[in-house]
């Protein structure tokens, strides 16, 4: 577009065009950054329900409750998938049923 494929071009004109090329990216990044701040303002999050946790204590859970290792297993897993669904600090396993 610019350049004449028989002309030679001098090394302060090459220079020119390097920093002409160079502001044009830095300007194209900086119109990129803005347009992704713009939609960060505008972004709607949706709020996400948290499963309500209800205080209600029907049987505390003993050592005897445990009848085998598969029993002390599946508490364990689902008290830990509690922890990490819901994020609380302090999660208490307090009752277990036994289906089948």
């Amino acid at each position: 577009m610019f350049l004449v494929q028989n002309e030679n071009i001098s090394f302060g004109r090459g220079v020119l065009f390097s920093l002409v090329a160079i502001a044009l990216v830095f300007l194209i990044l900086l119109i990129i950054i803005g347009c992704v701040y713009l939609m960060s303002l505008f972004k709607f999050k949706e709020k996400e329900e948290k499963p309500q946790v209800t205080n209600e204590v029907t049987k505390k859970l003993t050592i005897e409750d445990i009848k085998d290792e598969d029993m002390m297993v599946a508490a364990l897993v689902a008290t830990t998938m509690f922890v990490e669904e819901t994020n609380e600090k302090d999660a208490r396993l307090v009752s277990i049923k036994q289906i089948g």
